[in-house]
């Protein structure tokens, strides 16, 4: 199944990730900048560069006719990926703007270099024989994104407050019936879908929460890491995939997509002390 690319750009979205560019990129007054960083991809030759494992940037990077002199440090998560940055393990990594915006209130030594050209459609991926189940989740999708649901969700969970941000009480839950829909989501990758309180939340995490309400069944989530969610699908040991999936055609090949429910702007970023911490 392919799909055209997402036309509609959430504009919190848009808001927070030139914010986070802006800022990020601007020396603090009165201090120098002790780590301009790379300012394109050419600047990443030579340099230690850590991505998350198996991911569309693992991919480009790994591309020897365009690139011949990066080492890469590929990492099982988000987390991963920013403390081997902010330590020094690598100069810099390549990161979701939204992500990476939500993580600096914790992290001030990190900022943006540059974006990266071009948008990611981000999706939620099926094993090529649950059709149906798959359609389902696209006419839950044209419902949210026409009723205001999507653009609220987003509103709501792409901030730096996420101590604050929780998934609405939502009806009826309790009472659904059936074999659960078993849904395979990142363990560590707020805002999407982290663990909280002994509990999953995180924007997938209620997307497929209210995609649960909509189709009757009741859902479970496991945790995993970014190299495992497709092979899970291919093999049937999950149902549905809600991790921040990229479409791209290789992809494609192994997985069913949905459509597109956000278009993903990815950076480089580095630690601004030279040294790490």
């Amino acid at each position: 199944m392919r799909h055209k690319p997402l036309t509609t750009c959430f504009a919190c979205v848009a808001l927070f990730a030139a914010a986070l560019f802006t800022t990020a990129c601007s020396p603090r007054a009165g201090a120098p900048d002790q780590n301009p960083g790379p300012a394109s991809l050419e600047d990443l030759e030579g340099k230690t560069v850590a991505v998350i494992a198996e991911s569309t940037s693992d991919v480009l990077l790994s591309d020897t006719d365009n690139f011949t002199g990066i080492n890469l440090i590929r990492c099982a998560s988000p987390t991963e990926l920013i403390d081997v940055v902010e330590n020094g393990g690598a100069e810099c990594g390549i990161s979701d703007t939204v992500v990476l915006m939500t993580r600096r209130g914790g992290h001030e030594s990190l900022r943006a270099c540059f974006n990266l050209p071009g948008g990611f459609d981000v999706a939620v991926a099926f094993n090529h024989k649950d059709i149906q189940l798959c359609q389902e989740f696209n006419d839950f999708l044209v419902q949210i994104k026409s009723d205001g649901t999507l653009d609220e969700m987003f509103a709501r969970w792409c901030s730096e407050s996420l101590d604050t941000v929780h998934i609405p009480e939502l009806p009826d839950l309790e009472g659904l019936q059936g074999h659960p829909i078993e849904v395979a989501t990142l363990a560590d990758n707020q805002p999407f879908s982290f663990y909280r309180n002994n509990r999953w939340t995180g924007l997938e995490v209620e997307l497929i929460t209210r995609f649960s309400l909509f189709c009757g069944r009741p859902v479970h989530f496991s945790g995993y890491t970014f190299g495992e969610i497709i092979p899970l699908i291919r093999e049937g040991k999950a149902d549905m995939a809600a991790a921040n999936l990229f479409i791209t055609p290789d992809r494609a090949d192994l997985v069913l997509f949905s459509h597109p429910y956000y278009l993903c702007k990815t950076c480089c970023f580095t630690s601004i002390s030279p040294n790490g911490r």
